[in-house]
Order: C-alpha cells, then structure tokens, then sequence
C-alpha cells in the first residue's frame, strides 16, 4: 500500500503543505475520518479509496465556502476583451471557475502564434529527433501505404486539424502536388494568428497551386463536414476522398480528448481516412517539459492577459504517476478575485491562496492505450507505425460503418 508525502498531496489537488498537515493533525485527533501510517514517528496519509473521497469532499468544501475577504482583486487587461471573442471568453471563464485551468489553446493567440512558428521552425534544424522530425517522418513512411488506399480516385482534400503553421504538412502537400490529386487544403485552428502565418506559409511554398482555405474552429466540438458540402454532390462524389490530418501530438494537451475524437468522428464520411501522431509514454517523455516552460508558446499568455502578475504565483512543473500527466501550473501565492465585464454584466471568480490554476497538460498513454481510445471512440485502426526512436505513433483510421 502506497502512502503519500504531504507535498504530494499538496500538488495533487492544488492546496498547500500546512493543509495537508492539518488534516493530519484533525484526523489524529479523531475530528476527521482519515487513515494514516506512522513510519518513525512521522504520518502519512494512506492512498485508500475511502481518503481520496474525503480529501476530495474536504478540497471542494474548501473552495466553496472559502472566506473572500483579504482577496486580491484583478481586472483582466483591454487587449483580453480585444484578442478573444465573446465565446471564447465565456470558455475561458468556465474552465477557471469549474476546473481551475486555462485552457492551452489559447496561448497560440497574438505573440504566442508568432513565437510557436518560430520554435518548431528551429525543432526543423536540429539533429536529434523531436515532435516535429518525427512526425515528419511518420508521414514519410506512410504516404506510400496512403496511396494504396487511395486507389483510383480522381482527387483529395486535406484537412489540417490544428494546422499551426503548416510546416508539418507541407512534404503532404507536395506529394498529392506531384501526383495530381490535390482538390482542396482546408486549414482548421482555433488561433486567427496561426491561421495567418499557415496561409503566408502556404502562398510562399507553392504560390498559386494551393489555394489555402483557412477556418477558426474549436475542434473539442465544432465540427468540419460543412465545409465539405460540395463535395458530397456531383459527379466526383464517389472518387473524392477526404484525408484527415490531427499532427503534432495536441490530443494529448486536451483536457477530454474524447470530445474532439467524436468531433473528427462525425465530421467524416465513410470513405475518408484519418492520420493522427502523438508522443507516446516513455521514462524519457515523463521527464520532458521543453513544451510547457521553454519557448515555443507563452504558457502564461492567459494569465498576462488577464493582468496576474508573474509575482502573485510560482510556476510548477512535474509528473502525476496517478493521473499518468505531465503538468504546468501556476500555484498562488496570495488570493485572488478575477473581475470580468461581459455583456454588460460583471462576475467575478475567486481563488485562495496556494491554489493551482492549470496551464498546461500531456497525457501519457501507450501504444496499446492509444489503439483501445481510438477503437472506443468509433475508429478502425488500418495502420499503426512507430517512429524510429519508439516515441512517436502514428495511426491511419477510417471510422467504423455498419451496425
């Protein structure tokens, strides 16, 4: 039976050392119903189903009837209302107040878009393997067993989910390029930013033979099959096919992955392939966290905008063995009220001291895991490839049809 350290505890579930302590201290006192170990003199909390409900019960009390006063009021800064839409602030809004997170998607906004293309167009220089070398060549090893699939058809539309700035799906593009197959490049991104720099990208690599079409999507549920309306009618319909592209691992940053897998699901038809790439579970990959900290994104975009000082948290960073995550998350060093002003109306959403509001996540799963997520989800699995240094998997998938 695994007990577990107080700083454990604290990261888990984003409170402090002194509470964990204290409910040490209630439950040997008989004030509260924990299991503890002693070990030298020393207790621990048990890691029992039965302490997991009542931490679990005792974090959320705490939240909800935290004492508001003595907190830290903010007001989000114009460019906050100025760079994301109503919708978008509304999003942000419920995923701080119900799960403490900021979600990541919105750190590739303004300069976070410029400084993303800007690392992975260095990733494309270095000589040891990363996200995108091996994402390029998963695609490499598979685009022959692609065009097996395609067999006879008079043309393809790719869809780039996620496109960033395109890099990653250029050789793809050249590809159908040469063979004559290329119709449509349908480009999908929540980031207007990205989107820009995808269609600069584009113009400049293959001037007018790809005509980029670019569209802001929040791919967790808006779905793409409007966008291929034309192509279900005519005389092509049937030797049409759609080629779906979800590169670079961003499933794995979601917090429900299932949610755009079922997205993807029902924007496909059944004559359309998807390709997907992720970073697998490795010792090595659980001790990575160049993406969250380092520069390729401003991880703490959100959280400039929204006018908290770098001084009012600390950043951490770690691996959760339980939820099988790496993590990036800004643990509060006073209490803040955050003040939004939307439509006219103000609310306001609150945080203590010692709190975590999540900046960022990878998933960890294995090969297997990943195989079981996408057959759950409705996708038949026609290949599997593992890149060279066993990090990266690539799956092409259609979706299942029949009863």
């Amino acid at each position: 039976m695994k007990y577990y350290k107080n700083t454990e505890l604290a990261k888990i579930y984003g409170t402090s050392e002194k509470s964990v302590r204290n409910w040490i201290q209630a439950a040997r006192e008989g004030k509260l119903e924990l299991q503890l170990y002693e070990e030298k003199g020393k207790f621990l909390i048990e890691n029992t189903a039965k302490n997991t409900f009542t931490i679990e019960t005792l974090v959320a009390k705490g939240r909800k009837y935290k004492n508001t006063r003595g907190h830290k009021v903010i007001t989000p800064l114009p460019k906050f209302y100025d760079l994301y839409s109503p919708k978008q602030i509304v999003d942000i809004m419920a995923n701080l107040d119900i799960y403490r997170e900021s979600p990541v998607q919105y750190t590739y906004f303004n300069s976070g878009a410029q400084r993303w293309d800007k690392y992975t167009q260095n990733l494309l220089n270095q000589t040891t393997p990363n996200s995108l070398t091996n994402t390029l060549q998963l695609l490499d090893l598979n685009l022959g067993y692609i065009d097996a699939l395609l067999g006879d058809c008079s043309g393809v539309n790719i869809i780039d989910i996620g496109v960033g700035n395109a890099l990653p799906i250029r050789g793809v593009l050249e590809h159908f390029i040469e063979k004559g197959l290329l119709k449509r490049y349908i480009g999908i991104d929540i980031s207007k930013e990205l989107l820009h720099i995808a269609k600069q990208n584009i113009s400049s690599w293959f001037k007018d033979e790809v005509l980029f079409e670019g569209h802001i999507r929040n791919i967790n549920y808006d779905r793409f099959d409007d966008l291929l309306v034309a192509e279900s009618f005519g005389a092509e319909a049937n030797s049409t096919v759609n080629l779906v592209f979800f590169l670079g691992g961003t499933i794995s940053n979601m917090r429900q992955p299932n949610h755009a897998l079922s997205t993807i699901h029902d924007s496909m038809g059944k004559r359309d392939f998807l390709f997907i790439s992720k970073k697998l579970d490795t010792e090595k990959s659980r001790r990575y966290f160049e993406m969250a900290v380092q520069g390729n994104q401003e991880i703490n975009l959100v959280l400039k905008l929204l006018n908290i000082d770098e001084s009012l948290y600390t950043l951490e960073q770690f691996f959760d063995e339980q939820k099988m995550v790496r993590q990036a998350r800004a643990r509060l060093n006073v209490a803040i009220a955050i003040k939004f002003q939307l439509y006219d109306q103000e609310r306001v959403i609150e945080f203590n001291k010692d709190e975590t509001i999540l900046l960022w996540r990878a998933r960890h799963q294995t090969a297997l895991e990943t195989l079981k997520q996408f057959d759950a989800n409705g996708f038949e699995l026609l290949q599997a490839t593992r890149s060279k240094d066993q990090e990266y998997l690539s799956l092409i998938s259609k979706i299942k049809t029949g009863n």
